[in-house]
């Protein structure tokens, strides 16, 4: 069996189907909450109105890229499965590495290898559920203490707290640009590419004043990274 017929299949869709409206849901009551906690401090129903509508557009240019993700990866992953990671949780790069990580702990060598069967997509899924949901959890046991941690920190000594959560951040950032650094090729070009695009719109905001393009910035540079992909990919770089 093609195991795109069962990444394809009804039960998967199903499943994700119920997912997503399960987090719908859970956004609506946080919405209520917030709605009634704001009416408790004296907000006004235009002043909500008016950041409700201000945040709903400036979630919209954030979801392009996830949206091109889901174009690209849905080929190769299935559509329900790769639109429950990126609606919920998770992003293209880390999909495509936990799912290739899940295909070779079973020999095969990548996604879309001829060996890539059923069974080895099912592996890849649990290797990209079991690899994230950690995150999760640990925000629920953890993250109180450690805000707590790094509040102490910052209030003894500000200029080391601010060091250590640079280092924990770009030492995150290393898992994903490590690769094409050391590779080469067209992923090097799109990371290069990608981070003058937006050194570009970093001295465009801050020569002209303009919030949005802080806002939008790294969004529109993600997009900019995928077309210079396409770009090498037809020069044959």
């Amino acid at each position: 069996m093609n195991y795109l017929e069962v990444a394809n299949g009804n039960l998967l869709y199903f499943l994700t189907a119920f997912v997503i409206l399960f987090v719908i849901l859970q956004s609506l009551i946080f919405l209520k909450k917030a709605w009634l906690r704001g009416k408790e401090i004296g907000l006004s129903t235009e002043t909500m109105r008016e950041a409700v509508k201000t945040s709903a557009v400036f979630a919209v240019i954030p979801s392009i890229p996830i949206v091109i993700a889901l174009i690209a990866i849905a080929p190769v992953l299935g559509t329900p499965f790769s639109w429950m990671r990126l609606s919920v949780i998770g992003s293209q790069s880390y999909e495509l590495i936990a799912a290739g990580i899940g295909a070779s702990s079973m020999g095969v060598k990548n996604i879309g290898d001829p060996r890539y069967t059923a069974q080895v997509f099912s592996n890849s899924m649990w290797v990209m559920s079991a690899g994230i949901i950690w995150g999760l959890v640990l925000c629920i046991f953890v993250l109180k203490k450690y805000q707590q941690g790094i509040k102490k920190v910052h209030q003894k000594d500000s200029f080391w707290a601010e060091i250590m959560v640079n280092s924990l951040f770009f030492g995150m950032l290393s898992v994903f640009l490590g690769r094409p650094v050391t590779s080469g090729g067209i992923s090097l070009y799109v990371l290069l590419s990608s981070a003058f695009v937006m050194l570009i719109f970093t001295w465009a905001a801050k020569i002209t004043k303009i919030r949005w393009i802080t806002d939008f910035s790294l969004s529109l540079s993600m997009i900019a990274g995928m077309g210079f992909a396409v770009l090498f990919s037809q020069a044959g770089l």
